[in-house]
């Protein structure tokens, strides 16, 4: 009896073991598969001068990229993609790989070339890091304060994009709005009395982007969202972000 106990459990542990392994290599590849994808795509970005991205070739990889985000200091610099919905690219990498960290993709309805009021970019936050997950920095008083720009490129401008606000909301919540129409100042004012963070930017004009990920201190599955609003201001000077 003490024999097939033995040889139970040494069954049991091997097939724990083996459940165990094949998790880390899942995990290990399905980061991996991102990081050199976008460590190739980065050749074509960038230059011993900062951020100059190649579109006609990055386009040539894939007709969807529309964009280059940086966030300093949160490991996000990425290709942003637009699908004709917004389901393809919250599993497939750029190369249209199936992936469940997915891509960083600007909405399937807003104008590729960031015109409308408010341009919401998704991304995910994931167990293991990468994408949108770092977006909780500034969740950080000290952090906020300290980092007041991001960063996105496009085929016909550049923009240094000043932070607004930092907030933690439901999905489809105010932030979220793309057109102001006649309320645009009853929006903002609304955005800044729900925001965690904001900085003194001014918001009488101009446009903006949103970058919206998961909250993972409510898990995968709710509709809790970090959000980082920025106000698009085009620049000539070179983006080089240490």
């Amino acid at each position: 009896m003490k024999k097939w106990a033995y040889r139970i459990l040494m069954i049991v542990c091997i097939v724990v073991f083996g459940f165990s392994a094949y998790q880390l290599w899942t995990i290990y590849s399905t980061q991996n598969t991102v990081q050199e994808e976008t460590k190739e795509l980065e050749k074509l970005v960038v230059t011993d001068q900062g951020f100059e991205p190649d579109w006609q070739a990055l386009q040539a990889q894939n007709p969807d990229i529309i964009a280059w985000i940086v966030v300093p200091d949160c490991e996000i610099s990425y290709p942003v993609v637009q699908g004709e919905d917004n389901s393809y690219y919250l599993d497939h990498t750029v190369n249209k790989e199936a992936n469940r960290m997915g891509s960083i993709f600007l909405d399937a309805d807003a104008p590729a070339d960031f015109s409308q009021d408010n341009s919401i970019i998704y991304g995910h936050s994931v167990d293991i890091g990468g994408m949108f997950t770092a977006l909780s920095n500034f969740d950080d008083p000290d952090f906020f304060a300290s980092h007041p720009f991001f960063y996105l490129l496009t085929p016909s401008a550049n923009y240094e994009c000043s932070i607004v606000f930092f907030a933690k909301d439901i999905d489809g919540s105010v932030y979220y709005t793309t057109s102001f129409g006649d309320f645009r100042e009853e929006r903002l004012s609304e955005m800044k009395n729900k925001a965690q963070y904001q900085n003194d930017v001014d918001v009488s004009e101009g446009n903006f982007v949103t970058l919206s990920t998961c909250d993972l201190d409510y898990g995968f599955d709710s509709d809790q969202r970090l959000i980082l609003m920025g106000k698009l201001n085009k620049t000539e000077e070179p983006i080089n972000v240490d």
